[in-house]
């Protein structure tokens, strides 16, 4: 550590200590990767390290502290040389960007209101509610986003504090693992591979998902017993002994749930042990149990799969609720790629709404 100190005093590095925060956030852009910027941090001085560290997202700012920590355990073997040269760009970098006028800080005396807009962030955090992908609505997902892209870009010199806040109020894991990937150092390619990569795995447990819940329905319909339902659920598990966990634990389970963030093994049981209720309890209590649940498409088929309704009729309609619902999803997933994407790159709200409504048959208004 000794010999590469010299290197901090050599190019002035703690002066990066008293540059304004959009400064170091263009500096320390996602454009540097993450192992650039670790190895800059590594020869700052402490209070240096903690500035710039505040000035990156908190999904970089923690793999870069994994890289620090791993050299200072001696974990991980850095050569002089290529602490050198990082120094080298970041001098070349800075010089680029001032000469861009990216971080030429106006000579005018300023009032200070100008780069403390802690009260718009204050503003940004109180009116951006949480947001799940299975809860939102088309509209509401077009809404947030578009609030999350125009502040993060407006809010001057505060981008990392509001990519951090967005990141923060993402409830669902298709959304959050999107986004954190957009905000990260891939190169372009990269992103949309990771981003088309979480698509079909989340697209094909859903599917799976719906898969569960229309065997479970179509099952009402034709008033099939139970241990032909376990063996339906169960063949959508092949590769483990599903079937016989369902007629063996499915009695067990006190309280069924069918929500979208269950993985589709406890979503199986619950449909299982709901037709073991259903076949004792009918389906009044059935319908009270099932009504807190958040996916529409069960509690919709529930009341048409327990109709007087022509069988015939009811399981077309289950199967068009069912292609409806997965259609959907797939828009949905489209339209917050679009969005991470948009905000990435930095292309204008007026463009990502264009894209996002796109899929759909009617115009997003404000």
């Amino acid at each position: 550590m000794s010999e590469i100190s010299i290197l901090n005093q050599q190019y002035k590095l703690d002066s990066l200590g008293l540059l304004p925060d959009f400064c170091l956030q263009e500096i320390f852009n996602r454009e540097v990767s993450n192992a650039s910027a670790a190895k800059i941090i590594i020869l700052l001085s402490g209070e240096t390290q903690t500035k710039v560290l505040q000035n990156i997202n908190i999904i970089r700012a923690q793999k870069i502290k994994v890289i620090i920590d791993k050299f200072c355990k001696k974990i991980l073997d850095i050569p002089f040389a290529r602490f050198e040269k990082s120094c080298e760009n970041l001098m070349d970098r800075v010089q680029d960007l001032k000469e861009a006028g990216k971080i030429q800080i106006p000579e005018i005396s300023l009032d200070e209101s100008f780069l403390n807009n802690t009260h718009e962030l204050t503003n940004f955090s109180d009116n951006l509610p949480r947001f799940n992908f299975h809860h939102n609505d088309l509209h509401d997902l077009i809404s947030w986003w578009n609030l999350a892209a125009k502040n993060i870009k407006s809010l001057f010199g505060k981008r990392v504090q509001a990519e951090n806040l967005v990141l923060e109020r993402l409830d669902d894991e298709f959304s959050a693992r999107i986004f954190a990937h957009a905000i990260d150092d891939l190169h372009k390619n990269e992103f949309a591979d990771k981003a088309e990569e979480l698509r079909a795995a989340a697209l094909s447990e859903y599917e799976l998902r719906l898969n569960l819940i229309e065997t479970f329905l179509l099952s009402l319909i034709s008033k099939t017993n139970e241990r032909d339902l376990a063996t339906k659920l169960g063949d959508y598990f092949p590769n483990n002994d599903m079937k016989d966990r369902l007629i063996k634990n499915g009695p067990l389970l006190l309280i069924p749930a069918v929500k979208d963030e269950l993985p589709p093994e406890d979503i199986a049981m619950s449909l299982y042990k709901v037709k073991l209720m259903y076949e004792e309890l009918g389906i009044d209590k059935i319908d009270k149990l099932i009504k807190p649940s958040n996916n529409h498409f069960l509690t919709k088929g529930l009341s048409i799969s327990s109709s007087n309704m022509n069988p015939e009729y009811a399981r077309r309609i289950i199967y068009a609720r069912k292609k409806s619902t997965l259609d959907e999803f797939k828009i949905k997933q489209k339209m917050i790629i679009d969005a991470a994407t948009c905000i990435r790159e930095n292309i204008s709200t007026y463009v990502m709404l264009e894209l996002m409504t796109s899929y759909t048959v009617y115009d997003f208004e404000e």
